[in-house]
């Protein structure tokens, strides 16, 4: 805390963070009318006013040892759930990477919100939550988004369809095909076989005829680490 307030370089929260999921997610939360945004921050706890000037900092809760444990969050200069004040009729809903509903789990005043709490079916949280969002594995294709846009898109939906909107997502999940059995090979047999298919000029490519030509099971970064490696 002395550490945090010692600083006189401060900027406003909303400015402060520029990811692109954070910077997608505030705008959507501000152009609903009847929403009110919280930051979990990793370096000074529950941010309950998005203007709050704070210091910039090195703290983050997905890496391990990057920030503080998931029973210490709640310590920091800024208290954690204990900042949020709710009204009778107000609820909770979060779609925050897992780590980030860990620390929330741990936090000693997390009773105060469980009952007015909707999350994801693949959250932490989903035990202890009033409301469950149920999400369908296949999620992602059904949205076009890749796994680091996935929580924006599930904000979206419910900001803007609410509940009827995951329903449809998860029916729409269901009416997929089949997905294909792919085979896994190790790190030298995806290099020998990339070696081979050095007439594929991109990587998009590559990775689409390795994944749905061959049914190879391979990641784009496995994919992408190989062809590096035969350059």
């Amino acid at each position: 805390s002395d550490a945090w307030n010692s600083q006189l370089e401060v900027i406003p929260a909303s400015q402060l963070y520029i990811g692109r999921s954070f910077k997608q997610q505030m705008e959507l939360s501000k152009n609903n009318e009847v929403t009110k945004t919280h930051i979990i921050s990793a370096g000074f706890g529950l941010i309950s006013e998005v203007e709050t000037k704070i210091p910039s900092y090195e703290a983050t809760l997905i890496k391990i040892n990057h920030g503080p444990s998931k029973k210490e969050w709640h310590l920091l200069p800024n208290g954690g759930i204990n900042n949020i004040n709710l009204g009778k009729n107000d609820l909770i809903v979060s779609f925050a990477p897992p780590q980030y509903h860990q620390v929330l789990l741990a936090d000693p005043d997390f009773d105060k919100i469980s009952s007015k709490l909707i999350v994801p079916s693949t959250s932490p949280l989903a035990s202890k939550a009033k409301f469950v969002i149920k999400i369908h594995p296949r999620a992602k294709e059904v949205l076009g988004v890749a796994s680091t846009d996935l929580n924006t898109a599930f904000l979206k939906v419910y900001l803007t369809e609410g509940q009827a909107g995951f329903e449809d997502l998860f029916m729409k999940g269901q009416a997929l095909p089949r997905k294909p059995e792919r085979r896994k090979i190790t790190d030298e047999k995806l290099v020998n076989l990339v070696r081979e298919l050095q007439d594929i000029s991109t990587l998009k490519e590559l990775v689409r005829h390795l994944r749905d030509n061959l049914l190879i099971e391979a990641s784009a970064e496995r994919i992408s680490r190989a062809r590096k490696i035969i350059r």
